[in-house]
């Protein structure tokens, strides 16, 4: 269902977490314009001469938004932005706490703009304290939640994951929190500020640890075994109904080893095991592996600047205005 079908958000972050939670509601029905520094746009997409940061996840998390070149140091793009705030519902940024008010952009003057924006802020570590004006990334705040410290390899090395549980963590929240927001507004008609922390989403996550689990490859009937084609599938039988109708479909005691079970896997192919799977119900299911063409999209990425000319007609500029801002610098 597009929930969110008739909002607009203003997408004026960097990176993973912004990026995200943009997606995610444009995924509701919301209509996103990623506004992007001229000449350089959102850092995932490489500075001149060096490619793109991340690979194709720049792809992945800004497909089908509205990408407008715009300079919010100017006076002009600041103007551009303000029309831009009292038709849209959304501004999402990911500056340091303070950087929007030395643009004239804070929370403050963006609802003498529009008295029902809701604006989200996501910051490393939140608008105040001590460390709110220090730079960080996925992998600081998975060390200082904790939760890096619970994925080792069996010789105790810390593993760090090809893909960030903090940033997603945060554009979760993010999206969350907005959406929230506009429920407040709604009764209110009122606009809201939105804090949201990477530090705080990566703790949230944390929270939830309470204590060594048997979940890590101890018990046989929840882990990965690999197959006779030299692939694999996850067995999650925790419940005593899954394991014991599992352990009848494969003709042994429920008392079966991890190695029994280990060798019992390899006797057949993963379409095997998944067929097993489907027809007895025992949460049995292939391990899938990525390739970049697995990559779920709607539409491309547009290049930096492509909606440009468009938004600005929407507002009102005229092609001679448009012309002129570009040839300043102010839009691209």
């Amino acid at each position: 269902m597009k929930l969110l079908t008739g909002v607009t958000v203003l997408d004026i972050s960097r990176l993973l977490p912004g990026g995200y939670a943009s997606l995610l509601l444009m995924d509701l029905g919301a209509r996103v314009i990623k506004v992007e520094q001229p000449g350089i746009g959102d850092y995932y997409r490489g500075v001149p001469g060096t490619p793109a940061l991340l690979g194709n996840q720049v792809e992945v998390i800004n497909q089908g938004k509205e990408s407008l070149g715009l300079d919010l140091k100017a006076d002009a793009g600041k103007e551009i932005f303000r029309k831009l705030v009292r038709k849209s519902d959304v501004v999402l940024e990911s500056f340091r706490p303070g950087v929007l008010k030395k643009l004239g952009l804070d929370f403050r003057a963006l609802r003498r703009i529009n008295p029902r924006i809701v604006l989200c802020s996501i910051t490393g570590f939140g608008q105040k304290g001590p460390q709110a004006q220090l730079a960080g990334h996925d992998l600081n705040f998975l060390g200082l939640s904790g939760l890096l410290g619970r994925v080792r390899t069996p010789s105790g090395q810390f593993v760090i994951p090809d893909f960030q549980v903090a940033d997603l963590a945060a554009g979760y929240e993010a999206a969350m929190r907005i959406s929230a927001a506009l429920v407040e507004r709604a009764k209110t008609k009122k606009g809201v500020h939105v804090d949201v922390s990477m530090k705080g989403s990566a703790a949230s996550l944390s929270r939830l640890y309470s204590g060594p689990t048997p979940l890590t490859g101890e018990l046989p009937r929840y882990g990965v075994y690999e197959t006779a084609d030299a692939k694999s599938v996850t067995l999650g039988a925790l419940e005593p109904k899954f394991w014991s109708r599992f352990c009848g479909a494969i003709g042994k005691a429920e008392t079966v080893s991890r190695s029994e079970l280990e060798t019992v896997f390899r006797s057949k192919t993963q379409g095997e095991w998944s067929l097993l799977g489907e027809r007895e119900d025992v949460c049995l299911f292939p391990v899938q592996e990525l390739s970049a063409k697995d990559k779920f999209r709607f539409k491309p990425f547009p290049p930096l600047g492509q909606q440009t000319a468009g938004i600005l007609r929407r507002l009102g500029y005229s092609r001679a205005e448009i012309q002129s801002l570009k040839a300043k610098g102010v839009v691209e």
